[in-house]
C-alpha cells in the first residue's frame, strides 16, 4: 500500500479502466471455468460411461475446475500490473522481507477468526460437529494448495490491484469500500446466496481492506483469506460461499431451524454471526490504524 502510495505511474491509472479490467476477469473467469470443465468431463465421460449432466454439475467436477481457475486468473493479474501500469510486484503487497513469517501470522489469523465464529455456532445450538473418519489426507493436502492460490488470487485482484488504484485516485477509505463492494458482487451468483450473506461479504472485503492496509502486506492478507476458506471448508465442512468441498477432517450438520444464524446453504458466511464479528474486526482494525497513524482521529 506505501509502495503504491509512493510510485508514480508511467501512465496515470483510470479508475473505469481498472473497472473493466475486473469486469473482464469476472466474465473471463466463468468462461475459463467452463472450458476447464469440459476438458475434464469429456474423458471422464468416455471412460466412466456417466451422463453428461451427471458429470459435469458434480461437486467434484465444479469444485477442481473453480480451483485451476484462479491460477490463471493470477498470472493475468500479474500480467496487467506489469505490462499495463508498469509496476512492480512489492506495489501489490508481495514484499520479501519477512515473508513467511507474515503469511504464517495471516493464516493463524484466518484460522482463529473462522474458529471463533464456529464456537459461536456451537454456543447457539446451530450447528453439531463429528470426526470424519472417511476423508482423504492426499485430496485434503490439494484442496490446502487450491484454496492458498484462490485466496492469494482474490486479495491480489481485489485489495493490491483494485484497492490501490481506486485509493492512488480517491483515497484509501475510497479504494476499500470500492474493492469491498466489488468483492461482495463476485459473490451474488454463488449457490445460497441472499441478502445478509452479500451484505457479509462486503463487511468481510472491508475486514481484508482495512488488515491490507494496516500491515501493507499481501502474503499475510492472502493467507487470512485462503486458512479462512480452507479451515471453514476442508475442516469444518461448511459451505465456503455456497460451494462445498470434496473432503473435510469434520462433519458438521447445519440445522435449517438456525439459518439466520448459521448461513444456511451458504455457510457460516450467511450468519448473523458473523455479520457481528466482521463489524467488531472493522471497528478494531479501524482503531489499529489510527494508532499506527494511518487513519487522521476527527
Amino acid at each position: 500500500m506505501k509502495q503504491t502510495q509512493k510510485e508514480s505511474y508511467r501512465k496515470k491509472p483510470s479508475l473505469w479502466g481498472a473497472t473493466f479490467i475486473c469486469i473482464g476477469l469476472f466474465i473471463g473467469g466463468p468462461i475459463v471455468l467452463g472450458l476447464l470443465v469440459a476438458v475434464f468431463v469429456v474423458p471422464f465421460i468416455i471412460f466412466t460411461h456417466k451422463s453428461f449432466s451427471e458429470v459435469f454439475f458434480s461437486n467434484t467436477m465444479m469444485f477442481v475446475a473453480s480451483m485451476l481457475v484462479f491460477p490463471i486468473l493470477l498470472f493475468f493479474i500479474l500480467l496487467i500490473n506489469k505490462k499495463h501500469y508498469h509496476k512492480t510486484y512489492e506495489s501489490l503487497g508481495f514484499y520479501k522481507t519477512e515473508w513467511k513469517k507474515k503469511y504464517v501470522i495471516g493464516a493463524g489469523l484466518g484460522i482463529a477468526a473462522i474458529v471463533i465464529v464456529y464456537l459461536c455456532n456451537l454456543i447457539f445450538q446451530a450447528v453439531s460437529i463429528n470426526i470424519n473418519h472417511g476423508f482423504n489426507f492426499g485430496i485434503l493436502i490439494a484442496v490446502l494448495i487450491g484454496y492458498m492460490i484462490q485466496g492469494m488470487t482474490e486479495e491480489v485482484l481485489f485489495r493490491g490491484f483494485i484497492m490501490n488504484i481506486f485509493s492512488s485516485q480517491k483515497g484509501v477509505v475510497f479504494g476499500i469500500i470500492m474493492s469491498s463492494i466489488f468483492f461482495a458482487i463476485m459473490h451474488i451468483g454463488n449457490p445460497g446466496s441472499q441478502f445478509l450473506a452479500i451484505i457479509n461479504i462486503f463487511i468481510f472485503g472491508l475486514v481484508f481492506g482495512l488488515l491490507f492496509y494496516w500491515s501493507n502486506n499481501i502474503w499475510l492478507t492472502g493467507a487470512a483469506h485462503s486458512f479462512w476458506n480452507f479451515t471453514m471448508g476442508s475442516v469444518l465442512d461448511i459451505p465456503v460461499s455456497g460451494q462445498r468441498d470434496v473432503t473435510s477432517i469434520f462433519k458438521t450438520n447445519v440445522f435449517n431451524s438456525k439459518s439466520f444464524i448459521n448461513g444456511g446453504t451458504f455457510g457460516l458466511e450467511g450468519g448473523i454471526i458473523v455479520t457481528i464479528f466482521g463489524i467488531i474486526l472493522c471497528i478494531v482494525l479501524w482503531k489499529l490504524c489510527q494508532k499506527k497513524g494511518l487513519i487522521t482521529k476527527n
